[in-house]
Order: structure tokens, then C-alpha cells, then sequence
């Protein structure tokens, strides 16, 4: 932004790269407008340039918004009623927690069983029943720290339609290993439970970990991933 000037045109694939609400995309057209420089958008192919093109904008924002509620209420209410019925378990889960806990008897470290089975820290604390915890006050229970996530995804070619079925498989996964808790359309706040014992996978390593998983799940859809991660307190490190 800062190196747009008068007469200067921003292109963009879609309103949503722009922000996460109609308010933010607004914020963006008017800062653009005050530059005397004006915003296209391919798909749908629309231009602030003319005298209506700020209104087209608006409304395709407000549109987005609505269908992006829409999709999620129906969502909610398919899964509520499939619960009523007894017929949702929700995804299978990759690795039997039996399976974890005859490794753990067995001697293996909590780091090595989470690293072999290519699973979260999480799962395998989980499966042990051991709630992680932020204080220090209670040393025996594992660190976890609180992560917030800025996901964009994207499809390899204009014609696909994988980003929604690849999202709505990694919030699925973020649910299930981090606690997910969602705060925009593409914001999300995680725990993520690690340690530092002289096998174990510190923070670094988990953050790896998450981003893989998501950036398996998308290249299953055909989708590419743009991940914003950053720690919520603690040493605010970003990745």
C-alpha cells in the first residue's frame, strides 16, 4: 500500500485476500481512494475506477459475508440433527489412543511416540488424560501455549473448488489436536501443548508439525496454504 500512487491501480484475485470482513475491505477502498489510486478485483471482474464501482464492492463484501454465515449455520444445523439421530462420530480419528498408551507403558517418551505416529502433542496427552496447563504452578502437567492463526488458502487454478472442503478439514483437525476456537473468517486462536524434556519437541517443532498437517490437508483439495502464526503472549515468537 504504501508505495501506491495517483493513477496507480491495486489487482487482486478476490475481495477476500483484501480482509476479513466488508468493514476492512471498505477501510482498504477508501485508503486507496484518499491515494487517488483505485481497486480491481478479477474474480468477479469489478473496479472501483467508475462512479459504481465502490457500491458493486460493497455489495459483493456484504454477499460474502452472508454466505460465509449461511454455510456455517447449515453446517452446524446438519451436524446438530445428524448428533440427534446418533449418527455423527465426527472424522476418524488417524491413531488408536490404546496404541499410544502400550507405547508410553512400554518406556517410550511422550516426544518420540508424538514424532513416530506423526501426531500433535496433544493427541498423545489426550490419550494419556493429562490436561495441559499455562501456569507453572503445576510442573508435572505439560506447557501449552496459546497461538493465534491466519489461514488463507487457495486453489492451485482458477476452476478449482477445493478451498472449502480443505478448510473445512483443517478447522476440523485444529478442533480436534488444538482447541480451536474461531475468531474471524480466517482467524483462529490454538493451544498448543509441547515440552523440552532432552527427546522432546519444543514449540518450534510442533508449530512444524501443525503446519504440515494443514498443508497436507490442502494439497489433498488441490489448494495452496498461507499460514500467519503467532504466539499469544510468552516470547510472542512468529512463524
Amino acid at each position: 500500500m504504501q508505495f501506491l500512487r495517483d493513477g496507480d491501480e491495486l489487482v487482486v484475485l478476490r475481495l477476500d485476500r483484501l480482509g476479513r470482513s466488508t468493514r476492512d475491505v471498505l477501510n482498504l477502498v477508501h485508503e486507496l481512494e484518499e491515494r487517488g489510486a483505485s481497486l480491481r478485483v478479477l474474480e468477479p471482474e469489478v473496479t472501483t475506477a467508475g462512479s459504481m464501482g465502490r457500491m458493486v464492492i460493497t455489495i459483493l463484501g456484504m454477499v460474502a459475508d452472508m454466505e460465509l454465515k449461511f454455510i456455517k449455520d447449515r453446517q452446524r444445523a446438519g451436524i446438530a440433527a445428524a448428533r440427534a439421530d446418533g449418527v455423527y462420530k465426527g472424522r476418524k480419528k488417524n491413531v488408536d489412543d490404546d496404541e499410544i498408551r502400550r507405547r508410553v507403558a512400554a518406556g517410550a517418551s511422550k516426544a518420540s511416540v508424538a514424532r513416530d505416529l506423526k501426531v500433535s502433542r496433544m493427541t498423545v496427552y489426550r490419550a494419556l488424560d493429562i490436561v495441559p496447563q499455562r501456569t507453572a504452578s503445576l510442573p508435572e502437567k505439560p506447557p501449552a501455549a496459546s497461538i493465534s492463526l491466519h489461514l488463507i488458502i487457495e486453489n492451485f487454478n482458477k476452476h478449482g473448488r477445493g478451498r472449502k472442503p480443505a478448510r473445512e478439514r483443517i478447522e476440523e483437525m485444529l478442533e480436534r489436536e488444538y482447541a480451536m476456537v474461531k475468531t474471524g473468517n480466517c482467524d483462529y486462536r490454538l493451544t498448543v501443548v509441547y515440552d523440552r524434556d532432552p527427546e522432546g519437541s519444543d514449540l518450534d517443532s510442533e508449530i512444524q508439525h501443525l503446519y504440515s498437517e494443514m498443508f497436507n490437508i490442502a494439497e489433498s483439495h488441490r489448494c495452496s496454504i498461507e499460514a500467519d502464526i503467532h504466539e499469544i503472549g510468552g516470547e510472542g515468537r512468529s512463524w
